[in-house]
C-alpha cells in the first residue's frame, strides 16, 4: 500500500512538473529541432491532449514562425504533434 501512495505521488509530481515547464516553455534562442526535442520529452509526461499541445508549441515558437506554419497550412489545433 506504501509503495502505490509513494508511486501516485511521484506521478503527479512529474506531471505537475511537466506542466509546468510547457506553460513556460519558450523557443528564444534555440533552433526549433532543439525546442521541439525538449518539447516532446515533456508532452509525454504531461497528460495533456492534442488540442493543447498544439496550443502550448504555438504559444512557445517564435512568433515569425508560428505565422509561416499557419499561413502555409503546415499547422492547424487539430493537428497531432507527432506527425
Amino acid at each position: 500500500m506504501a509503495d502505490k501512495i509513494a508511486q501516485f505521488f511521484i506521478l503527479t509530481e512529474t506531471q505537475t512538473h511537466a506542466i509546468d515547464k510547457l506553460t513556460k516553455f519558450k523557443q528564444g534562442n534555440r533552433l526549433i529541432k532543439i525546442f521541439w526535442l525538449e518539447f516532446i520529452t515533456w508532452k509525454e509526461l504531461s497528460g495533456y491532449n492534442k488540442v493543447v499541445l498544439v496550443s502550448l508549441f504555438k504559444k512557445g515558437v517564435y512568433p515569425a514562425l508560428v505565422q509561416k506554419l499557419v499561413k502555409i497550412g503546415q499547422m492547424r489545433n487539430s493537428d497531432s504533434l507527432d506527425k
